[in-house]
């Protein structure tokens, strides 16, 4: 007895067996989730010996202010309380060189691009005005200018490589981290004999930096203005403020902002313990290192299109049956829709080791020549297992193009299961499937 006796009922198998083809693929759907978490895992390893995302701005004043505050029980008493007076520069100008290391840090399997930034920073203060305002709008703050410190806020310390001050208004080169800041910073101290109130005054500091995967600065100052450069061809702008230049050629790009106190959140001074992190940090803006649509990126996406194509490849194979009236167990529609799912495996587990474009090479290339002979054999026929092994190329030619156009990926899909569908109906309009179910029954 034949186990599937018309059309209709075949039709039913093919699509259960799709159906249960779903399941492998929401393990390879998993496992790619996995393996990019891994991923994530070597570069915060990476990070934590090198230099994460950081973070900089430009250099601000910390001046040691007593503060008599109302004791808590309210009984009229003041103490005085020790705090830190934040003191931004009026203008700030940043100009960045960022080198992309041509030797990547590599843990396992995972290569992470790492990078060297050369920052000169030069602060200008005009100190007076802001003291006098102070003086004149809170009473009972006293300031100790001769232990004013010069800070630079630097997100991840263990980057730092070199600071150096190129004035003379620092007691000593010797910059250490400072508590206090709402965030990491290094520091010095200035001259006790230097004399804030005198007239504007200004810094000059040179930087060594190291970290991976983004570069961001903080508009710390009335005025900021920041050039940025380096050596990586995909740069991505899209955090805080869009630069009002940028040049992107010969896989180096080049950038300029220009951003005032209006534009953010917080105001040119504070006392310690007012500004959360999070405001300065949300102000941010810089350059990510992009890597457009890497490895598990395309992974994941032609996983998500696995799901279509099983079916696709499964649905030209149960037109073929029945043009070629030659009929395939469901047993062998299994095995071959197992094939496609090990395509999904094969193309991970090769694209760690020698990249995307030929690990999809060569699993494609196998894929379709295993089920070129597997359906050879099952039509005794040479031409149908070319035919098939040439139809499955030429799908999977559509999936490359999904899967590595950034810009054009759903235009592709459209138009590319719009043919095949087109295609599909053309060579079945005159296929009779009543007459093919009468036949298969009788």
């Amino acid at each position: 007895m034949r186990f599937v006796s018309n059309a209709f009922t075949k039709a039913l198998v093919v699509a259960g067996v799709a159906l249960l083809l779903l399941i492998p693929v929401q393990m390879l759907r998993n496992l790619v989730s996995e393996r990019a978490q891994l991923r994530e895992q070597a570069i915060a390893s990476v990070s934590r010996g090198w230099g994460g995302r950081q973070l900089i701005g430009g250099p601000i004043l910390a001046i040691p202010a007593t503060v008599s505050v109302p004791d808590a029980r309210n009984d009229g008493r003041v103490h005085d309380i020790l705090r830190d007076w934040y003191v931004l520069p009026d203008s700030l100008e940043l100009e960045s060189e960022l080198t992309v290391q041509d030797e990547r840090r590599k843990l396992g399997v995972y290569e992470v691009p790492v990078y060297l930034t050369k920052v000169h920073a030069h602060a200008k203060f005009d100190l007076a005005a802001k003291v006098a305002a102070l003086s004149a709008a809170q009473r009972g703050v006293t300031l100790h200018l001769d232990r004013a410190r010069l800070l630079v806020p630097v997100s991840d310390p263990r980057g730092v490589r070199n600071v150096v001050s190129n004035s003379d208004g620092l007691a000593s080169n010797a910059f250490e981290p400072q508590v206090g800041f709402p965030m990491a910073a290094v520091g010095a101290s200035l001259r006790s004999d230097m004399d804030l109130r005198s007239g504007p005054v200004e810094f000059d500091i040179s930087l060594e930096i190291a970290g991976t995967s983004s570069l961001q600065f903080m508009p710390l100052a009335h005025s900021t203005s920041v050039k940025l450069a380096g050596n990586w061809p995909h740069p991505g702008f899209a955090r805080g403020f869009l630069p009002t230049e940028r040049k992107i050629e010969g896989g180096k790009f080049s950038a300029r902002w220009q951003v005032l106190d209006l534009n953010r959140v917080y105001g040119s001074q504070w006392f310690q313990d007012e500004t959360p992190a999070g405001s300065l940090e949300d102000s941010a803006f810089g350059v990510d290192l992009v890597q457009p649509v890497d490895l598990y990126q395309q992974a994941e996406r032609s996983v998500k299109y696995a799901g279509l194509f099983i079916a696709l490849s499964l649905l030209t194979l149960f037109l073929w049956e029945h043009l070629a009236r030659k009929p395939l167990h469901p047993i062998q529609y299994g095995l071959m829709g197992l094939a496609l799912s090990v395509f999904y495996l094969l193309l991970l587990a090769l694209a760690e080791h020698i990249g995307f474009a030929r690990a999809y090479l060569v699993a494609a290339i196998a894929r379709c020549a295993l089920l070129g002979v597997y359906i050879s054999g099952a039509f005794r026929s040479a031409t149908a297992g070319s035919g098939s092994a040439v139809a499955f190329a030429t799908v999977y030619a559509l999936l490359y193009l999904l899967v590595t156009s950034e810009d054009y990926s759903l235009l592709a899909g459209a138009i590319g299961l719009f043919a095949i569908l087109a295609t599909v109906m053309v060579v079945t309009r005159r296929i009779d499937w009543y007459g093919a179910t009468a036949k298969e029954e009788g």
